[in-house]
This record gives C-alpha cells, structure tokens and sequence, in this order.
C-alpha cells in the first residue's frame, strides 16, 4: 500500500481532530502516531488555523469556513474535564429555554481550574455534584429539573432570580418525582423553601401538582428564612415562612 502524502496525512489528522471535536497533545501523539511529532503538529495546525487552543492542553478544530470553533460553547465547556458538564443558566441556554445568552459558561468539574475566557466566552467553575445529566446538542448537560433545582439555590450568586423565572415560564412541563430526587440529594431544608415558593410563584407556568408543594412544606425548615443577602426589596411570605423577592412583578 502506498505511503501517503504530507498533504494527505495532514488531511487525515485534520478530519480525525474534527471527529473528535476537542483534544489534548496526547491525542495528537495518537493521532499522528508518534510522541516526538506531536508538539510540532500542534504547532504547525495553529499556524494554519486548523486547530486552536482553548486552555492549558485543550485544542479545538476550526471549522475552515467560517473561521470559528467546530464545537459550540457548550460542547467546549462539558470536554474541559473528563467529568465536567454544564450547569445553572448555561444549561438553559444549552436546552434552548433562556430569553438571551449571556457571555459565560458555568462548567460543573471536580477540578480546579481558574476562570478563563476563549472566544469571547468566559468559563467559570462551579462546584460538581451528583446530578442528573443528558446530552443536548453533543454537550453533557444537567436535566431540565436539575437545572431549575440548582438554579434557585445558586439564584444570587449566578445569573439572578427574575432572569430564572424567564426560564422557568419557557420550560415544557417538569416531572415532579425527578424534581424532588434532585431536591432530596441536597438534602436541605432551606432550598425545599425556595424551590416551593418560587415554582408555587409561577404555578401558571410550570403546573405542578399539589403534592409537590406539600412534600416541599414537610421538608421545609422551622424557622423563617431570608431568600436574598438583605431584606431589603423583599416580601414577607406567611405560608412559606420567608422573606422572598415578590415574583407577581415578573408573571
């Protein structure tokens, strides 16, 4: 069999890189089949624009067309790790129900990596826990469900709750037993409160029946509780037992 060309085995490692989206120098080395030959590789495909680096030993294929990423953002973000994925608003954004897609993607890893920007887009890590995932779109994202659980308890720290409840209202209809697993694997009293009354809040929308709201009131913690840093712009809500930004403005 005849020994390919230089430029038929670079189309070859080219297609092979795009096959596989996202790479490191050691799928390189296997790539091209030589350990010594990867750096130059990598090297010469950066100058040609075929590949670009992401982060640290993280390369992606560019599309040669249009001069960008061959993988979305999402896709990107859930191959940092071997065991990340996407999390909190992004994984709105990354089903299709936000209202707009901001500058950031939140990627869910047990390892520690500083925050960082690739392509206009800032990646931000958030802490990994046992959640429910699916693919979407070729990215490993967290459940509808998961998403609206995490959301509401990290709602101050990521994205906000009026720009949460834009993407609750958009959602097909949840399943409530998935809801409530993901609520029991926190295991927190606090956020049975919150998921309660936000969801309650937005009943027009999201239809749940009423046993879920009376699982979430046999969980829900004695004392009253303040849902925000401050008081300050919140309203007293009997039945729930906390203070909570008032939603009616947003329905």
């Amino acid at each position: 069999m005849p020994e390919l060309t230089r430029a038929e085995c670079e189309k070859k490692h080219y297609d092979e890189m795009c096959r596989r989206g996202c790479f490191t120098m050691q799928d390189v080395a296997y790539i091209v089949g030589e350990q010594s030959g990867a750096a130059y590789v990598v090297n010469d495909y950066q100058r040609k624009g075929y590949i670009d680096r992401i982060h640290r030993n993280l390369y992606v294929a560019m599309d040669m067309e249009t001069k960008q990423p061959a993988l979305s953002r999402y896709q990107i973000g859930s191959r940092l790790f071997p065991d990340a994925y996407i999390s909190l608003y992004s994984a709105f954004e990354a089903w299709g129900y936000a209202p707009q897609t901001c500058g950031e993607v939140y990627v869910a890893t047990e390892s520690r990596f500083t925050d960082f920007r690739y392509n206009g887009v800032f990646y931000r890590h958030v802490k990994r826990r046992n959640a429910d995932r699916e693919e979407v779109g070729g990215a490993l994202v967290t459940s509808l469900e998961q998403t609206v659980v995490d959301s509401i308890h990290n709602f101050d720290k990521v994205a906000g709750l009026e720009n949460i409840a834009e993407c609750i209202k958009r959602l097909p209809p949840l399943d409530m037993d998935k809801l409530l697993e993901c609520l029991r694997r926190y295991g927190k009293g606090f956020l049975y409160q919150k998921c309660g009354y936000v969801l309650e809040r937005l009943q027009a929308y999201v239809k749940l029946p009423e046993a879920f709201y009376r699982e979430c009131r046999e969980h829900c913690p004695s004392t009253v509780r303040y849902m925000g840093k401050g008081a300050e712009g919140l309203v007293y809500c009997k039945e729930w037992g906390i203070y909570a930004p008032c939603l009616k403005d947003w329905l």
